[in-house]
């Protein structure tokens, strides 16, 4: 169909959005995508799930306290402070998505137990993840749990998709099989590398296309709000161009509990603190077995073929 202002098809007029692009084309227009900031204290999941279903992402605000944010930077300082930036591994490519002077850690639910209390299971994130990842599954798992800390002069990341990790799955007809929140520990703004996204991306028709460069915005938030994002949406590490300033972000993902997730979350945590948890905290760390069909017996992730806390002889009944 051209897109010129004399000849546009009567049907479109049923699609303002398609009538807004084709002007907007015409006139050479170019419309630069906004990532919406919702409160966690003021709006609701409804609204929420509205934008994030549209967008892809969504900025929410105020989802951490100043007291947990505080409590988080103080149970992850010697990690934060002795972990080296850059990669050990000596493949160059995840080298490059790691970055030369990026730090990242995981075993959070070990190393911190607010983050374990209040993060892992956060309940605003958890009713994201079920209204995205439920219909496709019984329960989801922790995909990961990972602080994200970029350093003075690193680059920005290379733009990709969360679900590029299970390729099969990465498609637009494909159900979502992830969904993430990076936490803001400290404030997020345009100069320390805050997370790049492209609204939208998650709808894309083709998958393999490269956005351009209006298309990108940053997730600029305070500290204690979170970005919530599809695993279809396109996004990446925002570069940091100060001299002197460490953004801190806080990234926690949840899975379908039928695919294999980045850390092995339950290797991470020793047995002795992990018996101790909920069982909501066990079940998203690996402690418990995924149950599929309860009528067919079909169950993944066992001991012994026991759920994990039976097979582990927790004594549990």
């Amino acid at each position: 169909m051209p897109c010129t202002l004399a000849l546009i098809d009567l049907k479109i007029y049923a699609h303002p959005t398609k009538l807004l692009d084709c002007y907007n084309k015409a006139m050479n227009i170019v419309q630069t995508p906004v990532l919406q900031s919702l409160d966690a204290k003021t709006n609701s999941l409804a609204e929420i799930l509205a934008v994030f279903n549209r967008d892809g992402g969504v900025i929410v605000l105020n989802m951490l306290s100043q007291d947990v944010v505080g409590k988080l930077q103080a149970e992850l300082v010697e990690p934060t402070v002795a972990i080296a930036p850059g990669a050990k591994t000596d493949d160059p490519m995840i080298q490059k998505f790691w970055g030369s002077n990026t730090k990242r850690f995981t075993r959070l639910a070990w190393r911190s137990k607010t983050f374990a209390d209040h993060v892992l299971v956060h309940p605003l994130f958890r009713e994201v993840a079920d209204a995205a990842l439920l219909a496709n599954c019984a329960s989801y798992w922790m995909n990961t749990g990972q602080m994200m800390i970029i350093g003075p002069g690193e680059k920005a990341q290379w733009i990709h998709r969360d679900a590029d990790n299970w390729p099969a799955m990465c498609s637009l007809t494909a159900p979502d099989v992830t969904i993430s929140c990076m936490f803001a520990i400290t404030d997020f703004t345009s100069d320390v590398g805050a997370t790049q996204v492209v609204p939208g991306s998650h709808l894309w028709g083709d998958f393999s296309r490269q956005p351009e460069p209006h298309e990108i915005v940053q997730a600029v938030m305070p500290a204690g709000s979170g970005l919530i994002y599809s695993g279809k949406v396109l996004h990446g590490g925002g570069a940091n161009n100060t001299s002197d300033v460490w953004r801190q972000g806080l990234h926690l993902s949840y899975l379908l509990g039928w695919l294999t997730p980045e850390e092995a979350g339950c290797i991470g945590v020793p047995q002795d603190i992990a018996k101790n948890m909920t069982p909501q905290q066990q079940q998203l760390l690996g402690y418990r077995a995924y149950v599929s069909n309860d009528l067919y017996a079909a169950r993944l992730w066992t001991v012994d073929y026991e759920d994990v806390p039976v097979g582990l002889n927790w004594q549990e009944k």
